[in-house]
């Protein structure tokens, strides 16, 4: 497996105009290596200039200095119900030789507790749509709580609050009876192995994940929605510390 050789936290906010545009060509590159179904103009504008609070970019590159990943998140003013909150959505994109380290995780922390810092009071979710069971199965293994889940249904405390995100981000429902599917027309460039191995995979959130959104391939992504308070990211560091001692000692 290929190895990072540096990782950099950038604002593009804070570039020059020239700048954040070599930027925005430079990770649309590695995007479009990873995925397909988007342009470079709808591209730009969901990583550069989306209409956020704040956005954070980490680049990852090789030992030449070229970029081999990336890490977006932003945060968004939202109401949910009769409450401000905020919310973070990601975007990231790594080459197949780069992928199995969790190396976004440290830089999503970090962004986490910068928000607590500049909004202790306000609450915080992470909301998402899940474009690939590699990626619903990350959120799984480090959320405490999180919906959808194996064995929820739309009972669930968090359900309503998922859905009212949904449409404040002008997110179409696929159809009435899948309300927490949208064809966002973004899909991974999976191969015919890897596409078997998620299908033959028998753990609960692999499963899940392809029953509910068997369209996957198709650019349909599954909604997402996690409460991040303090408890809920303790658990998640106790949880990437477990993995990363179980690496350490194999």
């Amino acid at each position: 497996m290929a190895e990072i050789a540096r990782s950099i936290r950038i604002v593009p906010a804070k570039l020059a105009p020239e700048a954040r545009e070599a930027l925005a060509r430079e990770l649309f590159q590695v995007h479009d290596a990873v995925f397909a179904g988007m342009d470079y103009s709808g591209f730009k504008s969901m990583i550069i200039s989306p209409p956020t609070e704040h956005s954070s970019l980490l680049l990852h590159r090789d030992g030449d200095g070229r970029l081999v990943g990336y890490c977006a998140m932003h945060r968004y003013r939202r109401q949910i119900g009769k409450r401000v909150c905020s919310v973070l959505r990601v975007q990231s994109g790594l080459l197949k030789a780069y992928r199995g380290k969790n190396s976004n995780f440290a830089f999503l922390i970090s962004q986490v507790m910068r928000h607590w810092l500049s909004h202790p009071l306000r609450p915080l979710y992470f909301f998402g749509v899940m474009l690939h069971p590699s990626s619903y199965a990350v959120m799984h293994k480090f959320s405490r709580r999180m919906w959808p889940a194996p064995g929820q249904d739309d009972s669930h405390p968090l359900a309503a609050k998922a859905y009212e995100l949904f449409s404040s981000f002008q997110l179409t429902p696929l159809s009435p009876e899948k309300p927490f599917i949208a064809n966002v027309g973004i899909l991974t460039r999976d191969g015919k192995d890897d596409h078997l191995y998620w299908q033959n995979s028998a753990k609960p959130a692999d499963r899940f994940f392809v029953s509910v959104n068997p369209g996957y391939r198709d650019g349909h992504g599954l909604l997402a929605l996690v409460p991040l308070s303090p408890l809920a990211v303790g658990h998640a560091v106790a949880r990437w510390l477990k993995l990363r001692k179980q690496k350490k000692s194999r």
